[in-house]
């Protein structure tokens, strides 16, 4: 069965709410008339504050991963096996994945931006990373290089350490979303000595010489364990698929290394902030067309499929089966699915 993942749905924006009214998601809400909400999350009080976003939170909750309750998502370990650096890191070891990132400086607050905007070049994160790499040795920790925006971190103080992903902290205040408490104490000792080794590092200066924002942070998340019996029920229907977090990427495309036993369900993961974070109304035609399409041609070939809709306060699992006209009692508004979440 195919399952659909379409996460970061920006309900709150009133420009979104208004074009999920007009032009709205035509061909996806006309195979949705009949659907069932088949699970959901409750509501959480804490939904804003969460480290992991609900996207992350289902994902979870569907490959049967602990951690959504303690905030911790195994990302870096499931990253890890698809970059094949798994073998580097014992299991028993805590993880973490580390992106290069930037931090602005606001009027009274820090934001992250996005880290793919900084087009860091595998040469500019080579030199990055050799500056840091003694600072990690001789703290006892271990570091890996893998691509420009995915590295890998080591050290026993992670098992406890909980992170919110880069996505979870763009563009906002990032003092809410920095590891804090006693555990997170040599991360954040080890941070403030990476900052100050960037701060006037050839490849930063060059940047700024260019116009380019400096690299002066990196981005810990995804230390959460992977219990090392566990096999997962999904795989991505696209293994060469794209998307905007390539830590979370990598970590889907762990999947397919640990497969469960008996037919695994596909999953289609559609990054809404992403797909709209041009123009609107172009973005949300191309989310409709790439959303019905895949709904249309699972429908084709087996008997249903289910889509999972995320926001930015929890998430909403749906059945979807071929619509039948004569049950013409039976019609959900695509947009009434989207209420609450």
């Amino acid at each position: 069965m195919l399952h659909l993942l379409l996460a970061d749905l920006p309900l709150s924006a009133p420009a979104f709410a208004r074009l999920l009214t007009e032009p709205g998601l035509p061909a996806t809400a006309a195979l949705c008339r009949q659907a069932v909400v088949l699970e959901q999350e409750a509501p959480r009080d804490d939904a804003q504050a969460a480290w992991l976003t609900p996207a992350e939170r289902w994902l979870l909750h569907a490959l049967r991963l602990p951690g959504d309750e303690a905030e911790q998502a195994p990302w870096a370990r499931l990253a890890a096996l698809a970059d094949g650096v798994s073998e580097v890191f014992p299991e028993d070891q805590p993880l973490g994945l580390l992106t290069p990132a930037h931090l602005r400086l606001g009027r009274d607050s820090l934001s992250l931006t996005d880290p793919n905007a900084l087009d860091l070049t595998v040469d500019e994160a080579q030199q990055l990373f050799a500056a840091i790499e003694p600072l990690f040795d001789g703290a006892g920790w271990r570091l890996r290089w893998v691509t420009p925006l995915r590295w890998y971190a080591a050290h026993p103080s992670l098992r406890e350490v909980v992170t919110a992903g880069a996505a979870r902290a763009q563009g906002r205040n990032v003092a809410a979303w920095m590891p804090g408490g006693p555990a997170a104490r040599p991360w954040r000792q080890l941070l403030t000595e990476v900052q100050m080794t960037w701060q006037h590092h050839p490849v930063n200066e060059a940047r700024e010489q260019r116009g380019l924002p400096d690299v002066n942070t990196l981005w810990l998340h995804g230390c959460g364990p992977l219990p090392p019996d566990w096999c997962s029920p999904m795989r991505l229907a696209e293994p060469d698929q794209h998307l905007s977090d390539p830590a979370l990427e990598a970590a889907l495309r762990g999947l397919a290394l640990r497969p469960g036993a008996g037919a695994l369900s596909r999953l289609h993961f559609l990054d809404a902030q992403d797909i709209l974070s041009g123009d609107p109304v172009a973005g949300l035609r191309q989310l409709d067309a790439q959303l019905a399409a895949a709904l249309q041609q699972e429908l084709e070939r087996d008997a249903g499929a289910r889509l999972t809709l995320a926001g930015e306060h929890r998430w909403r699992t749906l059945q979807i089966r071929r619509p039948h006209g004569w049950k013409f009692w039976q019609r959900t508004e695509l947009l009434q699915l989207c209420n609450g979440l």
